[in-house]
């Protein structure tokens, strides 16, 4: 029993190392990413550094919730790869210690990852993303033009649907479509060629909108007018009025509770209700995934034959699948072709039970025939690289 709890201790520092480097690359590699998005608020909206410091920040517990898993799956085939290709795994079995034994510190990895994602998704993802998106409204409030994004229909200004083609810079727009929703009894159809923003003033926007066609149509379609324009100007409530803060949630900043009180609100099929729903399962699903990595990393790890870089790219395919099956979820959940639960839930049972498949046929060292072909495949690519390097000698 001594013996038993030492290999199982050894094994789970082996785990360790691998484990916090994948984790530090992976958020590495997606913060990044946001800082390249970041950086133009700096570059051309003149927003101060600290405010993207906290943004980033703040974007940290969205990282962390999808960089855990991964970070467990390549913790756990890592270090059993690394124990596999120097015979370790060999040695161990030899001594009489089955893939039985080497599963508790697997699993000790697994629930502590599981635990601090959990903790994440439940109560740090709400924080950051709420303080995420009342700092941008800050700053829009401050600087205009944040509030406005190229190509995308935008309804932050009360009564207002806004799309604009092109934002040069300095207030400038260009191809500009606005549909004003604001007066009761018509609705305004606006389309521009040019335009020029101003700043706030007593809690209102000036839009100054340059040759253009306002197209007007009174309730019930009763009535329609249509006339052109040099200049034109529409007057719209600054983002979050006179308030710096916002008085509404998006369903990412919502805690359980909240979720749960917002979805009494909306018929049980409704695309609303669906949205909080997946919302609500998304924050025990991508935990549980932590669990899932594991079970499917260690026959990996002992099962693969070849390098390192091998398993990283492996990892990296598990980690992909798992994560397009969850947008396909999330893609098709939203239009209610499914129940939300199910659809969230689904990758889990996929993998588990695909991990569940390898386990038993490792335990039983039975032949894994995806495995066995992916072992084949780095063998077979330098097969080919040697026969083109042949060729062109």
């Amino acid at each position: 029993m001594p013996r038993a709890r030492i290999i199982q201790r050894y094994l789970f520092w082996e785990m360790v190392g691998p484990f916090f480097t994948s984790l530090g690359v992976f958020t590495f590699v997606l913060l990044m990413a946001k800082i390249m998005e970041l950086t133009d608020l700096v570059v051309t909206k003149g927003v101060g550094l600290d405010v993207v410091v906290k943004l980033l920040l703040y974007t940290l517990p969205y990282f962390f919730v999808f960089t855990i898993p991964m970070a467990t799956l390549l913790g756990v085939l890592l270090s059993f790869l690394r124990l596999s290709s120097d015979n370790e795994i060999t040695a161990l079995k030899a001594a009489g210690v089955g893939l039985m034994q080497l599963l508790p510190p697997v699993a000790l990895l697994a629930v502590l990852a599981w635990s601090l994602c959990s903790a994440l998704a439940i109560w740090a993802l709400p924080w950051g993303n709420h303080k995420f998106e009342n700092m941008l409204y800050q700053v829009a409030r401050a600087k205009t033009d944040l509030a406005l994004r190229e190509r995308v229909f935008l309804d932050t200004f009360p009564g207002l649907v806004i799309y604009i083609n092109r934002l040069p810079g300095e207030g400038a727009l260009e191809d500009i479509f606005i549909v004003d929703e604001r007066d009761q009894s018509r609705v305004h159809t606006i389309v521009a060629k040019r335009g020029s923003l101003y700043p706030v003033v007593e809690g209102k926007i000036l839009l100054r909108l340059y040759d253009g066609t306002l197209h007007s149509v009174g309730s019930g379609l009763k009535s329609a007018q249509t006339a052109t324009f040099e200049t034109y100007d529409v007057r719209m409530d600054a983002p979050g009025g006179t308030t710096a803060a916002r008085t509404s949630k998006h369903e990412k900043e919502m805690y359980l509770d909240e979720l749960l009180a917002e979805m009494d609100k909306h018929p049980p099929r409704s695309k609303q209700h669906n949205l909080l729903d997946m919302e609500l399962q998304k924050k025990f699903t991508l935990p549980f995934s932590c669990l899932v990595m594991a079970l499917i990393g260690l026959p990996l790890g002992t099962h693969t034959r070849s390098g390192r870089s091998w398993g990283v790219a492996v990892a990296l395919a598990v980690f992909f699948s798992y994560y397009l099956m969850l947008s396909a979820a999330w893609s098709y959940g939203v239009s209610g072709s499914y129940p939300p639960r199910l659809g969230m839930w689904l990758p889990n049972i996929i993998f588990a039970l695909l991990g569940l498949l390898m386990f038993n046929r490792e335990l039983n060292e039975t032949p894994i025939p995806l495995l066995d072909s992916l072992n084949k495949l780095p063998a077979l690519i330098s097969r080919l690289r040697g026969l083109h390097a042949s060729g062109k000698d």
